[in-house]
């Protein structure tokens, strides 16, 4: 092969680009390809495949789906010892390896890693750059002869490390890991990102182990626990939240189980993401470039201080609950450079006089660099949602996403005038019902001016269905390919509908539609079982398979 196939740059290039598959097959095809094709394949890889690349006298795998759920899952038994032959092909492997996985259900005997010598060589995984494995020990330790030695991940060149902790930790949490936590400042240097997974029930020393760990990396850029179930007990102790508060080299934080103190400051201005349950009075007075904030409760932080300083640089905002928090909020990131809003009302935060949401969304309007804007209710009595709402977001013309979960009283011609004002509109999906006038040629209007539209979820009237001549705006450009509607009114024949819709839109998949009963009650929960389906729609759909 030529020369030219030899040059690093270019093949670092090519194997960049292909997958793992991919990168194999172009390695068999010459050997100049073979080491780039090796480093691509074995990049990213879970530990076992260190394993069963040796011969298969030496090691057997074998399942156990027959115990107790603790300790179900499957095993690697070390059948012979190894040969010093052997152990350098784990090595050959294993230098390319930058991240490794040590997935759940899975025990691997750690003597697979030692030397004939019966050391682990600090040789073993010398490129590692990211690791992530669970926390447990197997139920029937008497079938592993050695448990992996968790120093195995502890290397230099390690930036991010993901702890999984199950229930299995639950025997003794920390005494396994004592070594491990100690260690884990000086052997990992560079260790910036450290994240908690708890899959399983809370049992004592957890939290602890979590804290210990924490308090032990003195570098930390990102920290993230997360809660698989709601009902795991974490809680994390007003010293670790203070030593996290004054970590200068931390950019994110990630703790949506955490009530901060009413005391609590983050007294560096570092911080770009947060995501906590709740804020502390004060949580946010020192804060200058945060960029991400997602606040789970903020029932509990209606008392926290916003000023638009510490939101002059917020990009992504998400903010779920008490509603005079929300506009709030909204009224300090006026001049920030949002493109991310989302704000969720929960039960019996509708709005009412006090606090339009004409004053809410006027403030939203100020932000011309907005794409996704998402608002949810989930309690009656809903706010209905009308032209004069929706004309102060006319100004947002970069919007890709809009999400609105209230009744609305739009006609054809309020369409005519705000669609045109979004014409980077990809999804579209508004309301629970319309009281307005929005029958079938509303979907003309989107023809004409939302050619990037792809998905649309709007309430309509459907007592005729327009000439096919009258729809004379189809756009072949239009790429539409969604169409569902909740509590719509249907009179017209469904088929006719279908056709319609296709020929406004060519590239139409599917519609779905759910039509609006008669019946209405205070009671949510049965008004909500009682609207029906309509079967005709069945047909429909296969029409569009069929065409």
């Amino acid at each position: 092969m030529h020369r030219f196939w030899n040059i690093v740059e270019l093949q670092e290039a090519i194997f960049a680009a292909c997958t793992p598959r991919a990168a194999l097959l172009l390695g068999l095809t010459s050997k100049c390809f073979l080491e780039a094709a090796l480093d691509r394949v074995w990049s990213q890889v879970q530990l076992e495949c260190l394993v069963e690349c040796l011969p298969p006298d030496i090691w057997h795998k074998w399942e156990d789906w027959d115990s107790d759920l603790v300790g179900h899952g499957w095993y690697w038994h070390q059948k012979r010892s190894l040969s010093q032959a052997e152990f350098d092909r784990i090595l050959y492997y294993s230098r390319r390896v930058h991240e490794v996985t040590l997935g759940w259900e899975k025990w691997i005997d750690g003597s697979f890693f030692h030397s004939p010598n019966g050391k682990q060589p600090s040789t073993l995984l010398p490129q590692l750059r990211s690791a992530s494995f669970y926390l447990s020990n197997p139920a029937r330790r008497n079938e592993i002869t050695e448990t992996i030695d968790l120093r195995l991940f502890l290397r230099k060149s390690v930036t991010s490390m993901t702890l999984n902790i199950s229930r299995v930790l639950s025997t003794n949490p920390t005494g396994p890991y004592k070594l491990f936590i100690s260690e884990l400042a000086s052997r990992c240097p560079n260790l910036h990102q450290l994240r908690f997974r708890v899959d399983e029930r809370e049992s004592s020393g957890v939290s602890g182990l979590i804290s210990q760990t924490i308090c032990s990396c003195h570098f930390l850029q990102s920290v993230e626990v997360l809660k698989q179930h709601y009902g795991i007990d974490l809680v994390l102790s007003r010293q670790v939240l203070q030593y996290l508060a004054d970590l200068e080299t931390l950019t994110e934080l990630v703790l949506p189980f955490v009530d901060f103190p009413p005391d609590h400051k983050f007294s560096k201005l570092s911080l770009r993401r947060l995501h906590v349950r709740s804020l502390g009075q004060h949580s946010l007075s020192g804060l200058k470039n945060l960029v991400f904030l997602r606040v789970e409760n903020v029932l509990e932080s209606k008392k926290a201080d916003i000023s638009p300083a510490s939101l002059s640089c917020l990009k992504h905002c998400w903010v779920s609950g008490d509603r005079n928090f929300c506009v709030t909020l909204v009224i300090a990131a006026e001049g920030a450079p949002l493109t991310s809003l989302t704000l969720r009302m929960g039960r019996g935060f509708a709005f009412d006089e006090e606090i339009p949401l004409a004053q809410m969304l006027a403030s939203i309007g100020q932000s011309s660099t907005l794409e996704q804007l998402t608002l949810k209710g989930s309690a009656r009595p809903f706010h209905v949602v009308g032209q004069e709402d929706f004309l102060a977001l006319r100004r947002c013309s970069m919007l890709t996403q809009l999400k609105v979960k209230y009744d609305l009283r739009l006609d054809d011609a309020d369409w005519d005038s705000l669609l045109p004002c979004w014409p980077n509109l990809k999804i579209l999906k508004l309301g629970w019902r319309n009281y307005g006038n929005t029958s079938l040629r509303v979907f003309e209007t989107v023809a004409r001016y939302s050619l990037q539209l792809v998905t649309c979820h709007m309430p309509f009237r459907a007592n005729e269905v327009p000439e096919l001549e009258d729809a004379s705006t189809a756009l072949p450009a239009a790429k539409l390919v969604d169409i569902i509607t909740m509590n719509s009114e249907l009179e017209a024949d469904a088929e006719d509908v279908a056709k319609y819709f296709m020929a406004l839109f060519p590239r139409l998949e599917s519609i779905a539609i759910r039509l609006r009963s008669n019946f209405c009650s205070d009671d949510y929960t049965s008004w909500y079982e009682k609207v029906p389906m309509e079967s005709d729609w069945d047909e429909v759909q296969y029409y569009l398979d069929e065409r």
